[in-house]
């Protein structure tokens, strides 16, 4: 796992429960080193220092809504990003989605409906790189059934320019595909349909976040921008102008929706090509 070119900067956490400091702790550790404060007049003495990262645990006593700007007004004008963890019952954020477009915070991530690790830990990720990584997450989580959440997020968290099952392998205990296969295929899935599924959503995702409201109606600055065309093709059925196009028209959550159905096809797919085989040596 690389550490990101941040890491010189650390991740404060604003939190006194013992519990979640481990978690957070483990999940950024990998990336940047991670600092804790119990009070908020102890992150605002380390927010003095330039920082990668605050992470808030928007839990009694830090369940108000003012604090973001308080911190906000700490950084003097720093652009680092703000993340809350908190819980979906937590009457505090209800209006998580209006702090969010106001720039106040950049994200509101709920531990008791959402993977909280994963999001954290692409949050503690070099800053030109973790929105994207966010996206990809939370729609790798919407696409695809549970006992597949944690292999996407390997090949999400730390994917390189060499995103290959040769790649991931290496990466693996054993250094072995056939190691990999193996382990897959008790969850009825090949591993390159999984790599295609992580490359679909950094391709969609990049887009999305790059694009932002201002879409150009074309994808640019991609590593290989061929091969992001025919991987779209092949997935989505679009091409990157026809994704922007369709996110200006009718929003983001558009390109979304058909991304999750591209992701579920995909795995379908794996599925009806295992079921065949296996009807295949039966009849031999």
């Amino acid at each position: 796992m690389t550490q990101s070119t941040d890491a010189a900067r650390p991740v404060n956490v604003l939190s006194d429960h013992v519990a979640m400091k481990v978690r957070l702790r483990d999940a950024l550790r990998p990336f940047a080193p991670v600092q804790f404060a119990a009070t908020e007049d102890e992150l605002m003495h380390l927010l003095r220092r330039p920082a990668h990262l605050v992470v808030v645990h928007g839990v009694a006593p830090y369940d108000d809504t003012r604090l973001p700007v308080r911190l906000r007004h700490g950084l003097r004008d720093a652009e680092v990003p703000i993340v809350i963890v908190t819980t979906s019952r937590e009457p505090a954020w209800k209006c998580g989605t209006a702090l969010i477009e106001s720039g106040q915070v950049e994200d509101i991530i709920y531990a008791d409906t959402e993977h909280l690790d994963a999001l954290v830990a692409a949050w503690g990720q070099h800053s030109d790189r973790c929105r994207r990584k966010v996206e990809a997450l939370r729609l790798a989580h919407q696409s695809a059934p549970e006992n597949l959440h944690q292999f996407l997020e390997e090949l999400l968290l730390n994917d390189s320019a060499d995103l290959s099952v040769n790649a991931w392998a290496a990466k693996k205990h054993e250094n072995s595909r056939f190691a990999l296969h193996r382990e897959l295929a008790k969850m009825g899935v090949s591993p390159s349909t999984l790599v295609d599924i992580a490359r679909v959503l950094n391709v969609v995702t990049r887009v999305l976040v790059r694009g932002g409201t201002r879409l150009k109606g074309r994808l640019t600055a991609l590593p290989d921008v061929r091969a992001a065309r025919r991987l779209l093709a092949r997935t989505l059925g679009l091409s990157p102008s026809d994704m922007t196009h369709l996110a200006r028209e009718q929003g983001p959550e558009a390109v979304r929706d058909r991304t999750r159905k591209a992701v579920s096809e995909m795995l379908q797919g794996d599925e009806r090509a295992r079921r065949n085989s296996g009807e295949g040596r039966a009849e031999e």
